[in-house]
Formats: structure tokens, C-alpha cells, sequence
């Protein structure tokens, strides 16, 4: 009876502690798969830091966009182990997301036409290029999709997406997370990296990680573009001032000293370039020409044709005494070479200091206005003629004429380009001829200059300070008494 009990015991014993070490072993498995997974969890902490920092260092090193899409992608398949990752951006117009960075070895993540899955199973490089350079709808696709619902996303099979019109192998048994870039409002475009399900399986962690991997991405995405408009600006308002000051060069550096006569002009662009232009033209003979212009528009365009203008007017200065026949030349060389909505409204005229005759022609320009010392009126000055860059020919030639004059001792000759006329004060009102047929009445007898230094006083008085919405251009030529 004693050794069926110490048996029994014996047994009972023995089943105890194999029990014990088959639990023993459970606890020890679970053990290290905790620490596995969380040694795993500190390695892709530890790759999430590195992913951040070397964002961080491309913002500050104000690396190339190319470097940083690269950055992003490659930074993301590294974080989260993936074998390929893509990003699609908007383009600037917004009608279209455009793959920045597309990895090797990536999975499609858009319709494959026929013609390309096929060619790609034997040639891995042509899939590739097609890959790297398809653009997508920003509403088309999963790719889309994501874009338009802004949601992040795991999809475990690729290939059985719904979202695919026509799937294939490439797309077989591929998982992916895809999520959504966008700041604040504005939507950037889509990251996504990709992997086959037996080598790698994202789970909830994973996921986690890749949404903030997705907001950061943004966050420098959004600092990039950032720094990169603004160094365009910088360098377009570099570049701006430089045309500028060319352009400055080209408007005459003092009023000259005539015989018989004084003479005063003054140029204030509205923005950085004028599209109007004045010019002192010493001809033969005593003789000298005298131009007010001013090019439809504002800006870059009409700087240039200013500066075509001024050199075409030149060259042709002496092939003719008669102003209208010289803008013909003008008119016929300048027309040809100009955009359809654009032309140049502009006065050329010749005084003789021997003889006080004035000639003058008006292409399209505002009336010059007279002031006579012996009545104190302000008279306007009445002649056809068509703008420069309307007509390429004959119809300018056939209504723009000369029109000869001769002014008496003190009477004062005003051109000016409809800035002047033109400007707006805050509730919508123009100066309007009026004023300046005032002010010209009021310092004709005090000279050109005080004429010009008024007339701009008045506008800005008129304005409130704030800048002119038109370039404003004027000249003044008085007789001496």
C-alpha cells in the first residue's frame, strides 16, 4: 500500500513539474516575443527619430524639391521596413497629381494599360519610366481617392481593390499604407509605401507610425515650397529691379538746356517697371525731338516694347522733319512684333530753335495742352492719329498727320500719359483734365519745372499718399519770355 502512495505521489510529482516547465517555457515565450516586440517598437522609434531629423536637416540645408521628395519616400520605406514607397503631388495648376518620386521596386498603385503590364514582365525599366512619368486625375483611382477623402488607409491586398479597373500581377498579394498630405487646408498630394504580404505585415503600430510619417512629411513639404516661393520672389524682384534700372538708365538723365526755351519731364512707374517713357532727341539743324509714350498694360511686357520703342524712334529720328512720318516708320517696324492686345499711345514732335516752329504728331495720345501768356488759357491741341501696333500700316499712315504750330514768349506746352488724367482717389473719382488745366494755368508763369513738381503734387494730394495705379508721365516745354 506504501509504495502505491509513494508511486502515485511520484507521478503526481513528475506531472507537477512537467506542467511547471511546459509553463515555464509559455511564460518564457511570451516573454521574448514581448521583448521582441518591443525591441521592434524601440528600432522603428529609433528609425522615426533618424527619419525626422534628416526632414529637419533638408528644411534647414533648404535642399533641392528632387532631394526632398527622394527624402520622404526613401525615409518612410526605411521606417516601416517596406521594400517601395511613391509620392504623388498636385501641380501648381491643381488638375493633376503628379508622381515626384516613384521607388524601384514599388507597387503600382494605378491602372495599368495592357500594352505596359505586359512589356513590364520582361522589361522591369519600361514599368518603371511608365510609372515615374503617368500623371493622375486628382479624383481618379485609389491614389484619388485618398487624395479626395483625405483618409489614410491599410490596404491588404492590393490587387482586390475595387478601386482598380483592371489589376495586375504586379499588384498580387501586395499590402500598402497610403495617406493623404495636406496643411491646413491646402492639400499637397499622397505618400504611400508598399510591400509583399509575406514579408511584411503592418499592424496597428505600424500604422500609427505611418500617419505621423504622413504629417510631418507635410509639415516639410509645405516649409519647402514655402522657402521655395519665396525664393523665386526674392530672385524675380532681383531680377525686376535690375530691368529697372536699365530701364532708368534708358529715361534721359537731366532736361537738356535749350536755346530759346526751357524744358522739363519727370517718369513714376506704378510698380517696379513703367510701361510709359519720355526721350530727348538732339536731331541736325538746331533742331530736337521731343517723345511721350505710353505702352498698353503694366509690368515686364511693357517695359520691353518701351524699350523697343525708344530704340526703333531713334534710329529713324532723322529720316524724315516730319513727326508723323517718322512714327510710321515706327508703327510699321513695332507692329509686326507686338501682341494683339497691345499698343503705344504716344506724341512725337520737333521744334526748331531758329525758327519756333513746333510740329508734332499724336499717335492715339492724350491731347497736348497749350497755355498762352497773352490770354493765360489753356488751349488743347487737335490732331488725328492712331496708336502704335493697331493698324500695321496704311490705315495708321492715312489718319495720322503732322500739325505745325509756333508758341510766343512764355507760352508753356504740356504732354502727359493718362495716369495723370486717370488717377483714382479711395471713392472711385479721377483727377480729370480739369486740375490739370488749373494747375498748368496757375504755374505756367513760374516755368516747366514748377509746372511738373505741381502737377505730381496735386495727384498725390488727390491720392491720399497711396501709389498711383498707372505709371505717370509728363513734360513741359516753355518758351522764353
Amino acid at each position: 500500500m506504501t509504495i502505491i502512495i509513494i508511486t502515485v505521489l511520484s507521478l503526481l510529482l513528475t506531472g507537477c513539474l512537467a506542467a511547471l516547465v511546459i509553463i515555464s517555457k509559455k511564460k518564457n515565450k511570451a516573454i521574448l516575443d514581448l521583448l521582441k516586440e518591443e525591441q521592434a517598437i524601440v528600432e522603428e522609434e529609433r528609425r522615426m527619430f533618424g527619419f525626422l531629423h534628416d526632414l529637419g536637416e533638408a528644411i534647414t540645408r533648404e535642399d533641392s524639391q528632387s532631394t526632398m521628395y527622394r527624402l520622404i519616400v526613401e525615409g518612410a520605406m526605411r521606417v516601416l521596413e517596406s521594400n517601395g514607397g511613391a509620392l504623388y503631388l498636385l501641380d501648381p495648376t491643381g488638375k493633376s497629381l503628379v508622381p515626384r518620386f516613384h521607388s524601384d521596386h514599388s507597387a503600382p498603385l494605378i491602372d495599368l494599360p495592357e500594352r505596359i503590364a505586359a512589356m513590364g514582365k520582361a522589361n522591369a525599366s519600361a514599368l518603371l519610366s511608365f510609372l515615374r512619368l503617368h500623371s493622375l486625375r486628382p479624383e481618379e483611382g485609389i491614389v484619388g481617392s485618398v487624395f479626395t477623402h483625405q483618409k489614410p488607409e491599410i490596404i491588404e491586398d492590393l490587387r482586390k481593390d475595387p478601386r482598380l479597373s483592371h489589376p495586375s500581377s504586379f499588384q498580387n498579394n501586395i499590402t500598402t499604407l497610403i495617406g493623404p498630405l495636406s496643411f491646413g487646408p491646402q492639400k499637397l498630394g499622397v505618400l504611400a509605401v508598399t510591400a509583399p504580404k509575406g514579408v511584411r505585415t503592418y499592424n496597428d503600430n505600424d500604422f500609427e507610425v505611418f500617419k505621423s510619417i504622413v504629417e510631418q512629411s507635410a509639415f516639410a513639404l509645405a516649409n519647402a515650397m514655402a522657402h521655395q516661393a519665396a525664393s523665386e520672389k526674392k530672385q524675380i524682384e532681383a531680377e525686376l529691379r535690375a530691368a529697372s534700372e536699365i530701364q532708368r538708365i534708358l529715361l534721359p538723365e537731366n532736361d537738356p538746356i535749350l536755346q530759346g526755351y526751357t524744358i522739363a519731364g519727370r517718369n513714376i512707374p506704378a510698380k517696379v517697371l513703367s510701361g510709359d517713357y519720355y526721350d530727348y532727341i538732339p536731331l541736325s539743324g538746331n533742331r530736337h525731338g521731343v517723345v511721350i509714350a505710353d505702352v498698353s498694360g503694366k509690368g515686364t511686357a511693357a517695359a520691353i516694347i518701351t524699350a523697343m520703342c525708344r530704340s526703333i524712334l531713334r534710329s529713324n529720328a532723322e529720316s524724315s522733319p516730319s513727326p508723323a512720318a517718322v512714327l510710321s516708320a515706327v508703327n510699321r517696324q513695332l507692329a509686326p512684333d507686338i501682341r494683339e492686345d497691345m499698343f503705344i499711345s504716344m506724341i512725337y514732335l520737333v521744334f526748331d530753335a531758329e525758327t519756333d516752329q513746333i510740329t508734332l504728331a499724336r499717335a492715339g495720345h492724350t491731347l497736348p495742352l497749350i497755355w498762352r501768356k497773352a490770354t493765360g488759357k489753356v488751349e488743347s491741341l487737335h490732331s488725328g492719329g492712331l496708336a502704335v501696333g493697331i493698324d500695321k500700316g496704311d490705315v495708321f499712315e492715312r489718319v495720322t498727320k503732322d500739325l505745325t504750330f509756333q508758341m510766343q514768349p512764355g507760352d508753356c506746352l504740356l504732354l502727359y500719359t493718362d495716369g495723370v488724367n486717370e488717377a483714382l482717389d479711395g471713392k472711385g473719382l479721377e483727377f480729370g483734365e480739369e486740375r490739370i488745366h488749373t494747375t498748368l494755368a496757375t504755374l505756367a508763369p513760374q516755368g516747366a519745372k514748377a509746372i511738373i513738381d505741381g502737377i505730381i503734387a496735386d495727384v498725390d494730394k488727390f491720392l491720399g499718399g497711396k501709389r498711383s495705379h498707372d505709371d505717370i508721365t509728363l513734360i513741359a516745354l516753355q518758351k522764353a519770355a
